[in-house]
């Protein structure tokens, strides 16, 4: 059965109720966030105007999902898919390096409408808000 790492922007989509979004993410059982995105998350929610209930939701959301630490396998096919994107000549913010990263330390399914995950050798990307 496939686990679908949700990218943060997958993860806005979903919070605010894109209906693509939604309706996918509620008939695949096995969704996943990175520890980089829940990070990105909470950012966010801390500096929106409602920032308490925000905190709440992704609080929830977290409680709901694997959260994916970024620990050692990670921390290896970081450095070598920014190694490999940089002698390419396509270097990756620094996030989504950490995201692509556990997506394939974990050979794991990236859900993300952001198209410079397409540029990532091998990893494997679906977009659910089309």
């Amino acid at each position: 059965m496939t686990l679908y790492l949700l990218d943060t922007n997958a993860w806005i989509a979903y919070l605010k109720g894109h209906p693509r979004v939604v309706e996918r993410a509620w008939r695949e059982p096995r969704l996943a966030i990175s520890a980089v995105s829940l990070g990105e998350l909470s950012y966010g929610a801390r500096k929106s105007a409602k920032v308490e209930a925000n905190l709440r939701r992704v609080e929830r959301l977290a409680s709901l999902v694997r959260v994916l630490p970024i620990d050692e396998r990670v921390a290896e096919a970081y450095g070598w898919l920014r190694l490999d994107l940089e002698r390419a000549g396509r270097p990756l913010g620094a996030n989504d390096l950490w995201i692509a990263a556990t997506a394939k330390a974990h050979d794991l399914v990236l859900v993300s409408a952001d198209q410079a995950f397409r540029q990532v050798p091998g990893l494997r990307l679906e977009d659910w808000t089309v």
